[in-house]
């Protein structure tokens, strides 16, 4: 991942996510209660003995990082809190949450490990409903857990989060990245190639080539029956191996205080010469087809996109149809998204510019 925490940062981002969880009555948490928390003799895998300004200076850090927030004082008190708002940065439901939060706290375990151990976050069935999940969490192009070799000795291999880089292969050898690529037993991306996205195959994905990325960015938002919001926003195009396919997915935050706004993935398919098509569902709960061209110039390629169809959820908002416009000029993407929504007409949306990460 483009995100590597300190080993501070990773203890004091999994005792918020495990105090929300087992403490609600005393969260958000104080400086000196999250010192109490970090530093605590049980479920530590190592115990450490940080001091304050080691948890401060690694809250600092997280806040940058739109992984923790600052909540201010309220009347009649002159305490800061913190809370955490990585669940919703990096989009994880209640089962992730619960596996990543554990996995930060205790290092690699087996999935029969993290059954017993999130009970207290989220209860699972069994230790092969984890497993999925685990997997589920290593599928994506930007995977945050990583299946370990099985050490000498062991009876069952471990998974370990990836929020802090490349684990330690218990082997004493090199594990391997999203892309094959391998990385050196001490943890780090290897000069080779680290963990850098796989790369498309032109042969395959043609027009869609230039697409495939990881893209990082902000962007500007508005629409007649809401206020003005400005958001950062990553995307991922992974291209699938041999299908002239990409995977998307997108995610976003606000800029200001880094609660998280809109979730969506789906998949962005070549289907003929200039013709390509689009399914992606978003996190409220609106599902949709699209349908449209690719276009190569002599500077970049874009992609134009009409909805289909447009369903939802018996909860969501109305929408009714989209149009969406991609545009690639070597190291920078840039969209437009509009919408007819909630009784209004298509009307302009969203525009971002991201740069290739």
């Amino acid at each position: 991942m483009d995100l590597v925490l300190s080993p501070a940062e990773v203890r004091v981002l999994g005792s918020l996510l495990e105090k929300e969880r087992t403490v609600p009555a005393t969260y958000p948490m104080t400086l000196n209660g999250l010192v109490t928390a970090c530093n605590q003799s049980s479920s530590r895998d190592p115990v450490t003995d940080l001091s304050e300004h080691q948890v401060e200076a690694a809250l600092d850090r997280l806040k940058a990082q739109h992984l923790v927030r600052k909540v201010l004082p309220t009347t009649g008190s002159r305490v800061v809190k913190y809370r955490q708002v990585a669940q919703d940065a990096l989009t994880v439901d209640d089962p992730q949450r619960a596996v990543l939060t554990v996995l930060l706290l205790r290092g690699p375990q087996t999935p029969q490990e993290l059954k017993v151990r999130t009970e207290r976050i989220h209860p699972f069935a069994d230790a092969g409903e984890v497993e999925a999940t685990l997997e589920d969490m290593a599928g994506w192009g930007e995977p945050l857990v990583r299946l370990l070799p099985r050490a000498p000795g062991q009876r069952d291999a471990r998974w370990a989060h990836l929020l802090a880089g490349e684990p330690a292969d218990p082997t004493g050898g090199t594990t391997a990245g999203a892309d094959g690529a391998t990385t050196a037993a001490g943890g780090g991306p290897s000069p080779e190639g680290g963990t850098a996205a796989p790369a498309p195959d032109p042969a395959v994905h043609r027009e869609l080539a230039p697409l495939a990325g990881r893209w990082t960015g902000s962007g500007q938002g508005h629409y007649p029956t809401i206020d003005g919001f400005s958001y950062h926003e990553r995307i991922e195009l992974v291209p699938v191996a041999g299908k002239p396919v990409l995977a998307y997915r997108s995610t976003t935050t606000a800029s200001d205080d880094g609660r998280g706004l809109h979730a969506e993935s789906g998949f962005l398919r070549r289907v003929g010469d200039g013709a390509v098509e689009l399914v992606v569902a978003g996190a409220p709960g609106v599902a949709e087809t699209c349908a449209g061209l690719v276009e190569v110039g002599a500077t970049g390629v874009e992609v134009a996109l009409v909805s289909e169809t447009v369903v939802g959820t018996p909860t969501a908002k109305e929408v009714t149809a989209t149009e969406r416009t991609y545009r690639v000029e070597g190291d920078v993407l840039t969209y437009d998204l509009a919408m007819a929504a909630v009784g209004e007409p298509l009307t302009h949306h969203l525009h971002a510019t991201l740069r290739r990460a």
